[in-house]
């Protein structure tokens, strides 16, 4: 007796919206602290995720909480909202969008 295979779809590269969205607001706010300089700017992102400021030479948990913050309310928003069957649905097919 032969064996059916079941085709797959296709699964194309979606693109992580709140993700990114996260990500770029965190990338605006460490420039404008870092008035346009890309070195600074790379220092404050430093910051942000490590709550330790060389140049200050001190911890700042509020900069860590500015880091890591938006990520773990991200998280606990995902847990809670998907199994209760909020899968976001696109009205437009084939657009490589993701809320996750």
């Amino acid at each position: 007796m032969a064996r059916r295979h079941r085709r797959r779809g296709r699964h194309s590269f979606k693109i992580p919206v709140i993700s990114t969205a996260i990500l770029l607001a965190q990338l605006g706010l460490a420039a404008q602290r870092g008035g346009g300089d890309w070195k600074r700017t790379a220092e404050e992102l430093t910051v942000m995720y490590t709550g330790y400021d060389l140049n200050a030479g001190g911890w700042n948990p509020q900069r860590l909480t500015e880091g890591y913050g938006p990520w773990l309310v991200k998280g606990l928003i995902m847990k809670v909202a998907r199994p209760l069957g909020a899968a976001p649905r696109m009205p437009i097919r084939g657009l490589p969008i993701s809320f996750s």
